[in-house]
């Protein structure tokens, strides 16, 4: 099969998680997140550990919905080489802020979707002066990592309708 004819496989950033669980709240949503769950099951999209760690409090049951997936065997985890190209990448676009931290797991997530060849849903907008950090858009514009910014092409991948 050629790169052209193989489907895209999704990542999701972990303000995308964030703001499906803000604009569609699982308890409120159950065939939303249904379409998610089954999504993931079939490789649709992956959910990434260090994205999940991102996730601090509640969210509206999100942080439980994405342990609970967890523990069914549905998360990916980063490796040591993923951990690697994470810092390669760091050191040629400055992602992490190295007061706070953060962003640290955005550096996971390219280095992760670079070597599964996923493409990267993400609501971060990117830089806006040259003397900021990069966002994940810019990194993914150099590394050619393909990039989603709108949730309707997700939404509509997992087989959603309202």
């Amino acid at each position: 099969m050629s790169n052209a004819e193989k489907k895209k496989v999704y990542i999701l950033d972990t303000n995308a998680l964030i703001q499906f669980s803000l604009w569609l709240p699982i308890d409120l949503n159950k065939a939303f997140w249904g379409k998610m769950e089954e999504a993931l099951k079939n490789g649709v999209w992956v959910l990434l550990d260090v994205m999940v760690d991102e996730i601090k409090y509640s969210n509206d049951g999100l942080k439980k919905w994405c342990e609970d997936r967890k523990k069914s065997g549905l998360m990916k985890n980063i490796d040591d080489g993923h951990r690697e190209r994470a810092t390669e990448i760091n050191d040629s676009y400055k992602m992490i802020d190295e007061t706070t931290g953060k962003s640290t797991g955005d550096t996971y997530l390219v280095a992760y979707a670079e070597a599964n060849q996923l493409t990267v849903f993400s609501r971060e907008a990117p830089r806006k002066d040259n003397n900021d950090l990069h966002k994940i858009p810019d990194v993914c514009k150099e590394l050619h990592i393909s990039l989603i910014y709108k949730p309707k092409e997700f939404i509509e991948v997992i087989g959603y309708k309202n």
